[in-house]
């Protein structure tokens, strides 16, 4: 592999520092989650970024991330990382996702001539599923979102493991959306981030202090990934159910979920969490707002109604919308409907 691009990975909780230009996907002696120095600033591959930010009502506004190449805001993280893996020398890829990062993660790699096998759980959303062998990744179907981490892992030696959980490459090209939003909205606006493994928050936290802003980020996550239970502030509890709707926040032992819930704290935010019985509302009202998103990005939605209720939704709010709803055709049409 190539060793010229001059950054270095190292381990904060262990200490271990990699070789220049080495790429491992997390440290090698305690397996937790890498930082970098000296990473280049890399420009879009397909033009992911610069999405739009438009008014919802009532002091309220929405990052339109599901309008990136893929459908997520996805494409930040893994288009930073594989344009980087290409430089490096890889010439195949593999991870283990729920659906939104293996169909970047397919997307990006039909762009830059990488082979890419894209590990998902089973329930993972079939509109996902499709679009992945279409773009011309090898999809491996696993029992579990855990089950899809051990075989992406088995195959981390050959290829460039993404690693979207704990790679700092994947949070740099988050960090655009945090540094993008620092110059649209004020400090001390009130940010509603879905929460699952932790990129988009992390991502979002640290680009808007590079820009020497401050955000207040309040983190929605699913009862069934609920990890930030008892880190930070519960603000509210909405629906019933197991959060089986809501099926790209499945990662429910994040690698980095210390620093998530520093984040979360030290931004004076908290948590929401939002049940399957919240979600088809939750999915009616985004629709009527003209926002075609999958059901855990329009969990935002639901969460704003809890923090509305409560008063505790002061001055200017942003919604970050994730995932395209394209992908979730007939899912949507029959929560539309009521019929679920």
């Amino acid at each position: 592999m190539a060793d010229s691009l001059g950054f270095v990975l190292w381990c904060p909780r262990c200490g271990v520092r990699l070789r220049e230009g080495e790429y491992r996907p997390w440290c090698p002696r305690c397996k937790g989650p890498l930082e970098a120095e000296g990473l280049p600033r890399l420009g879009p591959v397909l033009g992911e970024g610069s999405t739009p930010l438009v008014e919802v009502g009532g002091g309220v506004r929405a990052k339109m991330e599901y309008l990136n190449p893929s459908g997520s805001f996805k494409d930040r993280g893994a288009g930073y990382s594989l344009r980087l893996a290409s430089m490096l020398g890889y010439d195949c890829v593999v991870v283990d996702s729920s659906g939104n990062t293996g169909l970047s993660t397919a997307v990006y790699s039909a762009r830059l001539g990488l082979r890419a096998r894209v590990f998902v759980p089973r329930r993972a959303s079939p509109g996902k599923k499709v679009l992945i062998r279409a773009a011309g990744a090898e999809l491996v179907e696993a029992a579990s979102r855990e089950e899809a981490a051990r075989l992406a892992e088995a195959e981390a030696e050959r290829c460039f493991h993404v690693a979207h959980p704990t790679s700092p490459l994947f949070l740099e090209g988050v960090k655009s959306l945090g540094r993008e939003m620092a110059g649209e909205a004020r400090s001390g606006s009130t940010v509603l981030v879905p929460a699952s493994s932790g990129t988009l928050l992390l991502g979002i936290y640290r680009g808007v202090k590079e820009a020497g802003r401050d955000f207040r980020l309040i983190a929605v996550q699913s009862p069934a990934a609920y990890s930030l239970k008892g880190l930070v502030p519960e603000l509210g509890l909405t629906g019933g159910g197991e959060g089986k709707l809501l099926d790209a926040l499945l990662l429910a032992r994040p690698p980095r979920l210390g620093e998530m819930a520093r984040a979360v704290v030290d931004s004076g935010g908290g948590v929401v969490v939002v049940g399957d019985e919240a979600v088809p509302g939750a999915v009616r009202t985004a629709l009527r707002k003209g926002f075609l998103i999958e059901p855990s990005s329009a969990a935002v939605f639901a969460a704003l109604e809890v923090l509305r209720e409560k008063g505790i939704l002061p001055g200017d709010t942003i919604l970050v919308l994730t995932g395209s709803g394209l992908k979730y055709a007939s899912l949507l049409e029959k929560l539309s409907a009521g019929a679920i």
